[in-house]
Parts: structure tokens; sequence; C-alpha cells
């Protein structure tokens, strides 16, 4: 248990060391925003967002669905 406590300090003076000597570098705005264009148009990012699109409309038909059920049964109750 000890060895994993100090590999996990020396891990954490590590990223901290490293933090500091990078916090003065900045990307260049350009590239940020091509990265960012060229994430937003990838195959991944548009197969996620069609999928959520889907859950979506899946879930509102279920809501629809089991709403009409429930006035259905509603009204029948109110005629028998």
């Amino acid at each position: 248990m000890k060895m994993a406590e100090d590999f996990d300090n020396e891990l954490r003076g590590f990223e901290q060391q490293l933090a500091q000597q990078l916090e003065r570098f900045t990307p260049d705005s350009q590239f940020v925003q091509d990265l960012k264009t060229r994430l937003v148009s990838s195959r991944v990012f548009n197969r996620r967002r069609e999928i959520g699109a889907i859950v979506v409309a899946s879930l509102g038909l279920l809501f629809v669905a089991a709403l009409a059920i429930s006035l259905g049964q509603l009204i029948y109750r109110k005629k028998a």
C-alpha cells in the first residue's frame, strides 16, 4: 500500500511540474479553430448527433404512446 501511495505522490508531483512548465504556452487560435471544425465535421461526431436525435425521437414516441394508452383506458373506464 505504501508503494502505491509513493507512486501516486510522485505522479502528482510530475503532473504539477509539467503543468507549471506548460502554463506559459498556449495553442495557436487558428489551430484550435481548425481542430474544432475538423472535429465537428468528423464522422464520429455526426454519428453521435444522429444517435442522439434517434434516442430523443424514440423517447418522444414512447411518451405519446403511453399518453394515448392512458387516455384510452381512462375513457374506457368512464364508459363502462
